[in-house]
């Protein structure tokens, strides 16, 4: 196992896992936006970071995550930084959203390898995005500005702007007026 993982990345997680505790512990967003820039997040003063979990931190850091201002990321939201998230101005996670930035069955000797490699992509949420609650937003997967993703969808692809999408997996249902 360390093999594949390197002693590097075991210390990175290590390290990363320290940082994850004590933002757990910080009561108010300006600290958490505070303690994120700190370790390389770009990210405004005017966002607003409610209890989030970060997932693969080891990886990118908290230098793969881009927030644009006034980004709200809502209560148990996951964020993966294997790869690069960037969330545009505007933009809403609801509470127990995910957003991916990988694709990853296991070890390499995993016997689902061959058939789902790995992979790491950069995952946009635009600006003005609303994402619904428990929704997941897959790896690479680009979502277009002013679309409102309705609650507990699952985005397997790219959503284009100004549209409704709901659904497992998502459908556009309608566009959006101006």
């Amino acid at each position: 196992m360390l093999n594949e993982i390197g002693f590097t990345r075991l210390v990175k997680y290590f390290i990363f896992g320290l940082w994850d505790q004590i933002f757990s512990f910080l009561p108010w967003s300006p600290l958490r936006v505070l303690w994120m820039k700190l370790f390389g997040a770009k990210i405004p003063w005017s966002a607003v970071i409610d209890k989030v979990n970060f997932m693969n931190l080891d990886r990118t850091g908290l230098s793969g995550l881009e927030l644009g201002r006034k980004v709200f990321l809502g209560l148990g939201s996951i964020i993966d930084l294997a790869g690069r998230v960037e969330i545009g101005d505007h933009a809403t996670v609801s509470p127990g959203s995910i957003i991916l930035s990988h694709l990853s069955v296991g070890f390499s000797d995993h016997p689902l390898i061959l058939r789902y490699p790995k992979k790491i992509e950069k995952t946009v949420i635009g600006a003005g995005v609303f994402i619904g609650a428990n929704t997941t937003v897959l790896s690479g997967v680009t979502i277009g500005k002013e679309t409102m993703i309705g609650a507990g969808t699952v985005v397997t692809k790219n959503i284009p702007e100004k549209v409704l999408a709901v659904g497992v997996p998502a459908q556009v249902k309608k566009m959006i007026d101006k």
